[in-house]
Order: structure tokens, then sequence, then C-alpha cells
């Protein structure tokens, strides 16, 4: 579990009457632009609804941090929690000090009883046992999850290392180190000083650029939002402290993409700056060492958890989302994989047995082609077939298979542009597959 910080309060309501829902959605809008005029330590905000259908606020501030969340319900509570690991007690200091301006501005009280602070810091504003808290917890988080400590989400990185965090990747001898002497992982957090200064900055991008950028130009206009942030954090540490060690190779790898963005998608908004490429080209020294695997964990493939226990391996360059049917999709400019699980029950309420699945699946779900032979891409568990289709007025090849485990059958569909990317769409349909929960990688 990470280190949490909940609190609780109650607004004034005339006449003690329930509020609206309209008076509750125009609470939090006005309670999203106060957070977006804090400055632009704040990412983000943006009004949403819950898995419930109700009103919530997600403040984005740092890609190491789950967005902090505020509510508020139709009797008046206000709700504020927020994650606060891996990012540092930096960020929990500062939330608690920004959560305590935040109910002066919109002339509320938290109420103390009802608040919960794993470090303790709300109620007695000790900095250094919220430093303890944190180390503390990386040093259980080390041992509980020794290859990837802090790192969350939903894919897992095959970069190759020992031991991966969300500031780039470390030995085994550094997680025995900090199992043992817990003061000595500071340079662990992301946000460690409560001061907002280079460092945060550099790291803030750093964090990006290991665990979120795909490396290529921006897809969507959200990526290019991202894109355009990593370049104005990095620019922002530069000017703070033009000393600052920086990761020059890959911030010329940044402004080379949104340099062909402006070509293309037009998705950035950050400005073609000569003068600060070629600043950056002398900063940057010699060509780095090939022999070294290159900073971005998404410059490898990357396992996506799916729906029920399945998951895949996919290009670390594939951006990837859910829609409201919970069909998933992943794509790059060339290439799409769709998956979608469903379930079945014959009408006696008896379990379909995994055959019985698999042959409603080739009988109404898969489409025309040269069905694929030869284990691992058909057998028992699964069967595929490969052909042409007609995709948005475009003529695609699609591997288009179906899976079942566990009593689920899967449908998965592969599309490229060339039939001599079988090979990757068979690599990508074999690595799909069900993980018991007791599973560990």
């Amino acid at each position: 579990m990470g280190i949490t910080l909940t609190l609780q309060g109650m607004v004034c309501r005339k006449n003690r009457a329930p509020l609206a829902l309209e008076a509750v959605r125009e609470w939090l809008t006005r309670v999203a632009v106060w957070f977006e005029e804090v400055g632009d330590v704040v990412l983000d905000a943006q009004l949403g609804r819950d898995a419930e259908e109700r009103p919530i606020l997600r403040v984005f501030v740092h890609p190491a941090a789950e967005p902090i969340e505020v509510r508020l319900d139709t009797e008046g509570r206000v709700r504020a929690s927020a994650i606060t690991t891996p990012a540092g007690p930096g960020y929990h200091i500062w939330l608690c000090r920004l959560l305590r301006t935040m109910s002066q501005e919109f002339s509320f009280s938290w109420v103390l009883d009802d608040c919960r602070d794993d470090t303790g810091y709300f109620l007695r504003q000790d900095r250094q046992a919220a430093e303890s808290a944190f180390l503390e917890w990386l040093a259980r988080e080390c041992q509980n999850r020794p290859h990837s400590p802090g790192l969350r989400g939903d894919c897992e990185y095959t970069y190759p290392a020992e031991v991966l965090t969300p500031l780039g990747p470390r030995d085994r001898h550094w997680r025995e180190c900090i199992t043992q002497n817990p003061g000595a992982g500071t340079d662990f957090f992301p946000w460690w000083d409560v001061d907002i200064h280079a460092n945060f900055y550099r790291n803030r991008a750093l964090v990006n650029l290991w665990c979120h950028y795909p490396w290529r130009p921006p897809l969507t206009e959200s990526e290019g939002e991202k894109t355009d942030q990593i370049a104005a954090d990095l620019a922002t540490a530069f000017q703070l402290d033009p000393a600052a060690e920086l990761p020059w190779v890959e911030w010329l790898e940044v402004l080379q993409h949104i340099h062909q963005d402006a070509a293309d998608e037009h998705f950035c908004v950050t400005p073609d700056d000569r003068d600060l490429s070629i600043q950056l080209w002398r900063r940057a020294g010699p060509v780095p060492n090939l022999r070294q695997p290159p900073l971005g964990y998404r410059r490898y493939p990357v396992w996506v958890r799916l729906d029920g226990g399945w998951r895949v391996q996919i290009p670390g360059d594939f951006l990837w989302e859910w829609d409201e049917e919970r069909n998933w999709t992943a794509w790059n400019r060339h290439r799409a994989i769709w998956f979608r699980r469903l379930g079945f029950h014959s009408g006696n309420g008896k379990v379909r047995s995994p055959q019985e699945l698999l042959n409603f699946g080739r009988q109404t779900l898969l489409g025309e082609g040269e069905e694929i032979q030869g284990e691992p891409a058909c057998g028992p568990d699964r069967l595929a077939v490969f052909g042409q289709v007609e995709e948005d007025g475009r003529t695609l090849w699609r591997l288009m298979g179906v899976a079942v485990a566990d009593e689920q059958l899967v449908l998965c569909n592969i599309y490229m542009q060339d039939s001599s990317d079988l090979s990757w769409a068979k690599d990508i349909w074999c690595s799909l597959h069900h993980q018991n929960p007791r599973e560990s990688r």
C-alpha cells in the first residue's frame, strides 16, 4: 500500500438543505479553476464522474503520482484524497499545505478527527517524521516488489535491468542497501524537497521520459501535451540552473519529435527553437555508449494488463485505451491491436467447456482468411486466421484470433499494412495469455 492522505470537511449549506447536483458541479468547477491558478506545478484539473456516476475532480500534478481526487456530496461533505508515493515527501508536504489553503479559500474547515495521513504531517507538521515514513515505505517496497519498487499502472516493462524505479534502473546491490539502510534511499524519490526548484522540473521530466514517453512524434492531442510538458520542464530546469545535469541527448530527441509533429499533425505547441537545439548539441557531447540500454522503458516492449486476467506484450511505442464498451485498442502509425473479452454460459446455467467456447468462436466470430497452423499460434486454447480486409476505406492485413481460458472467450484482431508483418503479428498473438492471480512474473 502507498502512503495516503485523506481529508474530510463540510461546506456551508443554505438552510441546511441538500445541494443540487448542479450546485455540486459548479463548486467543483470553481475548485478546478483555483487549482489551475496555483501555477505550473499543477498540470491539469479535470471534472468528470466516478464509477458510481458521481461528480469528481481529478487534479494531475506529477507523473509519479495518481491524480488528487476531490469530491463534494449533496450533504455538503468535502473529501480530498491522494496517494503520494512514489513521488515523495516533498509532494506530500506541498499537498498538505495546499489543501489547508484550499479550505481557507472556499470557507470550510477540514474535520481533523476524520482525516487520515499516514505520515502524520497534516496534524503535526513534522517534516522529519514524514520523510522517515517515505523511507520506511521504500524499504518495504524493495522487499515486496523487488523488480519494480514504486512502479504502478496498467503495464509492466521489459527493460533489461535488475531493478526499475520511476527515475531509472538500479541494480540489486542498491535494493539490498535500501532494505538494510532506508536512509540511503532519498534519491529514489522524484519530489524529495518541498521547495520547487530546478531539480523538481528535471525529475518530473525524467519520470515522464523513463516511464511514459513513447519515443516518437505524438499521435493524439493528449500525447502532444505530454511532449510539450517534457520540453517545458527541461527548459525550466535549465533556466533555473544552467549547470544542472540534464538528459541532453534525450531532450534533443524530444525536440526532434516536436519538429516532426510541426510538419504533420500539429499536436504540439512548443515552438521550434534552433538556438536551443544548438546549445543542446554542444552540451550532449560524444555519442553515448550504445552498449548500454538507452533512457526510456518504453523503447522496449511492455506487458499490458487487459480484462479478466488477460495480458499481452506490445511494442512500447504503442498508444492504448479502453472505450465505454470495454473494447481495448492499441496502435501506432502503421499497426493496431484490438481486444474484447466475452463470457458465455449454456442455457441451463452449465459452464461451457473450453472446446465448446473455441468452437463457438470459430463458427460465429472468426472472419474469412487462411487458418494459421502450428503451435503456439494455434492449439487447444486458441486459433487464428490471416487475410485481407477493408477498414475505413483502406485495404489492410488482419490476424484475427479467438482464445479461451478460465471460462472466458476473447477475440483479438491485429491489423497491419503489409503482409510481411505476419511474423510480428504472430508474436503479439502468441503473447496474449490468461494469467492466474497467483502467478507472478
